[in-house]
């Protein structure tokens, strides 16, 4: 039987490590499933929605509405992993797509060094 494709990104994180809403959004469901454990589903709105896996915490529930920078849920290892992650994936009218591509890419450099 062949293998669904991974889709979505997965960023390396000890467990306990916060996970804050990348956009505002609606709650609409969250659970503990076999192969990805605690996940939440987060709809932005205009068929765009967040799902979040392998966490330790959910810090949502359904229809609760979240503001862009809410703390939403907690990094884990739930479900089937090797270690601490989380697996964020993204869809657009049930399409998936990269969630990079909505990433801003920051500076670690501190003020005023060159």
């Amino acid at each position: 039987q062949p293998r669904k494709p991974h889709s979505g990104i997965d960023i390396a994180a000890p467990t306990g490590t916060p996970v804050y809403a990348p956009a505002a959004g609606i709650v609409t469901g969250s659970g503990d499933y076999f192969f990805n454990g605690y996940s939440l589903f987060l709809d932005h709105g205009q068929g765009l929605v967040s799902m979040f896996c392998h966490l330790t915490e959910i810090l949502a529930a359904p229809g609760d509405e979240i503001k862009q920078g809410d703390l939403i849920a907690r990094v884990g290892s739930s479900g089937r992993v090797t270690g601490p992650h989380l697996h964020w994936s993204l869809s657009l009218n049930d399409a998936r797509i990269d969630p990079e591509l909505f990433l801003v890419p920051i500076s670690l450099e501190a003020e005023g060094t060159n």
